[in-house]
């Protein structure tokens, strides 16, 4: 795979695997009461080639779910892990790594003329609150805010994100979910990954622009998931993002992109445990 965003992946990886294994396994909760069951499985999926451009790729990723004896659960989606120090529901916290890949040897020729950004490790924890309702009408109903560092390595600050979905079965073996989400960013992140320089409007064409921090993107999400047996799942999801802020006035996207992002893609999971 070439060497895209951290957030194009990051998209395959967390709305076409994470919902088929994550999601669609505490949503085969309802089939499988007081289990939630460890999983591992598969996603492919097409986005664009970094946030806020035109180009798009195909990726393919793995993922695993994994609950400890303790009740403890471990997530690990591509470059992204967690592990959640709370419980399976209710209140969830702990600390997150990711691997925020850079972008450089783009498809476009004038943004591969403006500074490459190096593949880089981000680190911080998020905390969230998950409601399982059992009753007549089951759902479950979940918010988090995720707040992740590059400690300056290659970005200055810190990027926060706020995320909210609901999940709820519409047959026995059929579930379906819709989220929605924003993330806000420092200045450093945004001059790094939506900043042209000086130098970089010499080389390709494109005004010199330096933007401010602030709201960095919107989110919203719909995705389907199917029960074949016990232990698989399968499942589909559409994701759009929507460039917002500072970063939506970048050249980068108003001149070679696109500030409204779409992605899609599939997936299956098997349950071990």
């Amino acid at each position: 795979m070439k060497n895209h965003s951290i957030q194009a992946c990051l998209r395959v990886i967390l709305l076409a695997m994470c919902c088929l294994i994550t999601r669609e396994s505490r949503a085969a909760s309802f089939d499988l009461p007081g289990t939630l069951p460890s999983m591992v499985g598969g996603g492919l999926g097409s986005t664009t080639d970094y946030a806020g451009a035109r180009d798009r790729f195909v990726g393919a990723v793995p993922g695993i779910r994994y609950v400890t004896d303790g009740g403890r659960l471990f997530e690990l989606y591509g470059p992204y892990a967690q592990f959640d120090f709370g419980g399976v529901t209710g209140l969830q916290y702990g600390p997150a790594v990711a691997l925020r890949l850079g972008r450089s040897h783009v498809d476009d020729p004038v943004v591969s003329q403006v500074h490459d950004v190096h593949t880089t490790a981000e680190a911080g924890g998020f905390v969230g609150y998950e409601y399982d309702n059992q009753g007549a009408f089951p759902y479950r109903l979940r918010g988090s805010v995720t707040v992740v560092t590059n400690a300056g390595i290659v970005y200055s600050g810190a990027r926060v994100s706020v995320n909210g979905s609901l999940w709820l079965p519409v047959q026995r073996r059929i579930f379906v979910g819709t989220g929605v989400g924003a993330s806000w960013v420092s200045q450093g992140f945004n001059q790094v990954y939506y900043g042209v320089t000086e130098e970089d409007a010499t080389r390709s064409g494109l005004p010199a622009f330096s933007p401010s921090g602030g709201l960095e993107q919107m989110t919203g999400w719909l995705a389907a998931i199917y029960q074949i047996d016990k232990h698989w799942f399968g499942g589909a999801m559409i994701y759009y993002q929507r460039i917002s802020g500072s970063a939506a006035d970048s050249p980068i996207v108003t001149q070679r992109g696109n500030r409204n992002q779409i992605t899609y893609g599939v997936g299956v999971a098997y349950a071990f445990k």
